[in-house]
């Protein structure tokens, strides 16, 4: 499954695919975009299938129920009521347009990557250890300043980027967003990706 979209601030694209191209993949995402932000999470239910969807769509939920709420709130009633279920792991993004700051909480494995062009180099926000699970825990929000040209990537464990340095190419940037770059490539297992282009 793919989605895009874009206003003057942004463009996005999205990658969903199940793992053995099942009909439910335990990946999963929300994006709310207004003219003052960008919202996302991305989610990987623990596992794969009917249940690790079941934990994922727990996240989307909670961003959807109040996207103007603090990232690490979203992230905080997710766990709350995971209690009994597989269990997740999540990012979750703003980008402010007009401070041009991209805030960033997660648990668990997905990587998010921030190309910033000037000077060239690529920002990984800091990853908090373990996975939605209803066990009380605490998550931190960091904040990004970034500036017109930069690009990030939202990406699952089931996607690997080969040679993350080439993405700094506007070219091949959005050969990625399309899916038809050579530096994509797809596990076995559930991937999913959000990729944006800042303007």
């Amino acid at each position: 499954m793919k989605k895009d979209g874009r206003n003057d601030f942004i463009q996005y694209t999205t990658l969903l695919h199940a793992k053995n191209n099942a009909a439910v993949s335990g990946d999963a995402f929300s994006i709310v975009l207004t003219d003052d932000s960008f919202v996302a999470v991305l989610v990987d239910g623990l596992g794969s299938g009917i249940e690790a969807n079941v934990s994922a769509k727990i996240v989307t939920e909670e961003l959807e129920r109040d996207p103007t709420c603090g990232l690490d709130d979203i992230l905080q009633r997710s766990n709350a009521r995971m209690l009994g279920k597989r269990g997740a792991v999540a990012a979750v993004i703003r980008i402010r347009f007009q401070q041009q700051i991209i805030e960033f909480s997660s648990i668990g494995n997905i990587t998010c990557k921030i190309f910033r062009q000037l000077p060239k180099k690529i920002i990984y926000p800091r990853r908090t250890v373990g996975y939605l699970s209803g066990v009380e825990q605490g998550f931190f929000i960091q904040a990004v300043e970034y500036y017109s040209g930069d690009s990030f990537i939202l990406h699952t464990d089931g996607i690997e980027i080969i040679e993350a340095g080439t993405l700094f190419s506007e070219e091949e940037f959005i050969k990625f967003q399309y899916g038809q770059s050579t530096n994509l490539k797809l596990q076995n297992d559930d991937a999913s990706f959000i990729a944006g282009r800042l303007f």
